[in-house]
């Protein structure tokens, strides 16, 4: 039976214990809630909700994987009792944005928020530490200078809140999350930020009659009298966990809430020195504590960097505790008697308490040596170089070598499968430098820069460099030899003629008018350019072997693919290899050679690590270790982490999480731009007065980016994706807000498919929706069915949000119309199961109207697609009599053509 992860601390625990033996979660529980309703149904976003881990005073706590990214999160169920009313869900809607503006690594990020059915959730860091109450509690009481350093975090996570103007009003121990660092210290994160307001208890107020939001024993005076606040009254907050931490004790303690309550109101805060006399505590954290105290508000630190230099400088006088003593053999459960290592805090068989001495009466045991327990310590002198060396793709560079030896007079096909991090695109690499060197002409071609499904872009890249065009494919009478179905696709993919006349109104039904280009000849004319390409080539390199290396497949625009998979269906006269990269499971379109790439084995990876690595490498049971998770994994361990996640998405999350707050911020910005971020770009996404230059080597140096040609990019596609999904909701709006903007204001000349994803991101739906509705169009005119899907579906789930947010007039067209599309666009695709659920689903919230006969109209299409004469007659006539009744007489023609095809066949 595998080991069951604690989901507090992340420990691999014994499935047969009852209770985690490092943190004492209760285990065993994780099985008794199986009949959660929520458990396994998946969130807008794809987050797959996955077990119950928690119960708060705001709502349930679940751990959730967003599968694209093979990463865990955290969501938030708000407690359907603080939703009694509408007003409440406003009140949800405008804390959950202001939680997701924060963006500094002491803070846990709200990553999104929504609705689904009658759940109000928000998504966030999963955090695998112990929060501050537990900690205190079990190895209370706790270093000075370990106080002084976790309250620092606190506070620079709240410095950040409020110069936003953001009050956390609930701070306490069970708020402060700590995650061990393997160089020492704690990793502070602070949760539930700015969201207490949503808790509105009755009021325990003295004089005043308004709300109170937080906990009796932390509230400042100010909110105990309903007063209004700011950021001073956390600070109080921070005043109180200071002495709790250094006493032992809260500084008011009474049976009633409303007498804590009076007692923060008048009393004044009892001499830490005389309720610890024991703890010899300094004067100068005695001093910064009870000002922190004061029941007046001017006369407190009233900024946190304030409070922040004066526990410094109180840390300062401070004399060096001795280092910790070595850990000693097992020692028994007093309660069940079970042998437990000493470092183990609770039993992991009855979930008592251990004591680190075992009681008088009974004799210590020596258990023998577990390896439970923290990793041990790996010196930085032990790590790597990296980046890492090419290795252990000896046999995999022989298998492509192979395919140059297999091009004759023909075409040949490679494709390197494998998993994100797999190393794919470095074996790409290795083998046309190879190739180059060997004589070939190579052809190196990606997706766009900006991950906007830009239509014909990589066939455009890949055309300029096969037939050496000018960047922008020059002006027809260079096309030297193309045919004249080879130029009208060279006119079309390099935008030499005017694009944007209006074409006449065609619907799915019927046959289009005379004249208009359909979209498969629009697809073969495109093939025909690329052909003429790979002539091209050969002329200009007789004698040489022409190489097209396509990197990340499964990224490149539909319209690109096609022209690729139709070229190799029906190859040209010339001899080309093409070889390919793409994830698992993607289809490219054509058959052919694959090989499927796996990790490095362990035992080549032990030869590169030392062996503490090996064997914590070794933990997770796999044969083989991802290239791409063996650099995290040592550039983590370089940066002070310890247990490191076992997932790579998970792991990368981590480190991302855990950058300086400005080092991240240009990483987003980067992660925002694309591939080719631009200095001058990143500056007009940052403030002023950012160092950016020195941040970018930052960033360089912990191999989070890389420079190409002037341009950074994100080292890896993986790291982009994982850290746009890491990227705050409302931070990552204002990004991409400004990267449709030049320094002047004016909208930036980007592509199409660009300003929809910006205009999506930034939440400017209406301009959003009008721009996928264009891409679409477009997609569709290429023969780009897949393209012009997924930018319907985008379009939709967009629109349904709005039924939530609120931010779009009459969502509900919204909703209808981009599904009625959607369906249509299916159809086409003979996607007719798919398409039928969401043209019904439509029909629901189609009362009357046009859009209910088009709705309508759309599937009789489809009924009669699948052959359902009598429902596609319904259909057909329930759409007649609503446009007869609209008096539409556009539609009726249309439908009574439909109805004589139909006849007629």
């Amino acid at each position: 039976m595998s080991d069951v992860l604690c989901p507090q601390c992340a420990t691999a625990c014994d499935p047969a214990h009852r209770f985690c033996h490092v943190c004492g979660f209760p285990i065993s529980e994780l099985q008794t809630r199986a009949d959660d309703p929520l458990l396994g149904t998946t969130l807008p976003g794809g987050y797959v909700i996955l077990e119950l881990i928690g119960v708060g005073g705001m709502g349930r706590v679940y751990r959730a994987e967003q599968k694209a990214l093979g990463r865990t999160v955290a969501v938030k169920i708000i407690h359907p009792h603080l939703l009694g009313d509408e007003s409440a869900s406003v009140r949800f809607i405008t804390e959950a944005r202001a939680a997701s503006r924060l963006n500094h690594p002491n803070i846990v990020s709200v990553f999104d928020f929504g609705k689904s059915g009658n759940q109000l959730y928000l998504v966030m860091e999963f955090l695998r530490g112990r929060d501050l109450a537990r900690v205190d509690y079990e190895e209370g009481p706790l270093p000075f200078r370990r106080i002084v350093d976790v309250m620092c975090q606190v506070l620079a996570g709240l410095a950040e809140a409020h110069h936003l103007g953001i009050i956390h009003r609930d701070l306490k121990p069970e708020n402060v999350v700590l995650e061990p660092m393997r160089t020492g210290g704690d990793f502070v994160k602070v949760v539930d930020f700015g969201l207490a307001k949503m808790r509105e208890v009755p009021s325990t107020h003295i004089t005043s009659p308004g709300i109170v939001c937080g906990t009796p024993d932390y509230m400042s005076p100010e909110q105990g009298r309903g007063d209004p606040i700011d950021g001073r009254s956390d600070l109080y907050t921070c005043g109180v966990l200071l002495f709790q931490l250094l006493t032992g004790r809260l500084p008011f303690e009474s049976e009633s809430p409303t007498q804590v309550v009076l007692m923060h109101l008048t009393v004044p805060p009892p001499n830490p020195l005389d309720v610890a006399p024991a703890r010899n505590i300094p004067l100068s954290l005695v001093d910064v504590t009870l000002r922190a105290m004061e029941k007046e508000v001017c006369r407190r630190y009233q900024t946190a960097d304030e409070f922040t230099i004066a526990l410094r400088a109180a840390a300062t006088m401070l004399d060096r505790g001795a280092p910790p003593s070595a850990d000693e053999p097992g020692v028994a459960c007093g309660s069940c008697g079970t042998i437990a290592p000493r470092n183990q805090k609770f039993c992991g068989e009855c979930g008592a308490r251990i004591s680190l001495q075992p009681p008088m009466s009974q004799p210590r045991r020596i258990a023998p040596p577990v390896s439970a327990g923290p990793p041990p310590r790996v010196r930085m002198s032990s790590l790597p170089e990296l980046p890492l060396p090419f290795v252990g793709r000896e046999r995999d560079l022989e298998w492509l070598d192979s395919f140059r030896f297999d091009v004759d007079r023909t075409l040949a096909t490679a494709r390197i499968v494998g998993e994100g991090g797999s190393g794919k695109t470095r074996l790409l690499q290795e083998f046309i430098h190879l190739a180059s060197v060997a004589g070939d002409f190579v052809v190196l071609t990606r997706p766009d820069p900006w991950g906007a499904d830009v239509g014909y872009h990589v066939l455009r890249e890949s055309i300029v460099a096969l037939a050496s065009l000018p960047p922008g494919g020059g002006e027809p009478h260079e096309w030297r030899g193309a045919t004249p179905e080879a130029r009208a696709g060279l006119m079309a993919i390099f935008g030499k003629k005017d694009r944007s006349a209006p074409q006449p109104s065609v619907n799915m039904w019927s046959k289009p008018p005379a004249g208009i280009v359909q979209p498969d000849d629009r697809r073969f004319t495109a093939a025909e350019a690329l052909r003429w390409a790979i002539m091209r080539a050969h002329e200009s390199n007789e004698g040489r072997l022409v190489l097209l290396a396509i990197d990340d497949l499964h990224a490149v625009d539909g319209a690109s693919r096609n022209a690729f998979a139709d070229v190799v269906a029906e190859p040209p006269i010339h001899p080309l290899l093409v070889v390919s990269t793409h994830l698992p499971g993607f289809d490219p379109g054509w058959a052919g050679a694959t090989r499927v790439l796996e990790g490095l084995p362990l035992d080549l990876v032990s030869q590169m690590v030392s062996p503490p690595m090996a064997a914590t490498l070794g933990q997770g049971g796999g044969r083989s270790i991802s290239p791409l998770y063996l650099d995290q994994f040592l550039r983590f361990s370089s940066e002070g982490g310890t247990n490191p996640p076992a997932r790579l998405g998970d792991l990368v999350a981590q480190r991302i999480e855990r950058l300086p707050p400005e080092a991240r911020r240009v990483l987003q910005s980067v992660s925002v731009l694309g591939d080719d971020a631009q200095m001058e770009d990143i500056e007009r996404l940052l403030p002023s007065d950012r160092n950016t230059g020195t941040l970018l080597a930052v960033l360089r140096a912990s191999g989070m980016i890389e420079q190409e040609l002037g341009g950074f990019r994100a080292a890896h596609p993986l790291l982009r994706e994982i850290a746009l999904a890491t990227t705050p909701v409302a931070v990552r709006r204002d990004l991409h807000a400004r990267a449709l903007v030049g320094r002047d204001g004016e909208p930036l000349p980007l592509p199409l498919e660009v300003r929809a994803l910006h205009a999506s991101h930034a939440q400017d739906t209406f301009e959003a929706l009008m721009l996928l509705e264009q891409v679409a169009d477009r997609a569709g005119e290429r023969g780009d069915r897949a393209g012009a899907i997924l930018a319907l579906r985008r379009g939709l789930d967009l629109a349904r949000r709005e039924l939530f947010r609120g931010e779009l007039d009459e969502p509900e067209k919204a909703v209808i119309i981009f599904s009625r599309k959607l369906g249509e666009a299916l159809a086409r695709a003979s996607a007719l199961t798919d398409a039928d659920g969401v043209l019904r689903e439509a029909l629901d919230l189609a009362a009357g109207g046009i859009e209910r006969a088009r709705l309508l109209a759309a599937l009789a299409f489809v009924a009669h697609e699948r052959g359902r004469a009598k429902e596609s007659l319904a259909f057909l006539n329930q759409s007649l009599d609503l446009a007869r009744t609209l008096g539409s007489s556009d539609l009726m023609g249309s439908l009574e053509r439909m109805r004589a095809e139909w006849n007629a066949g």
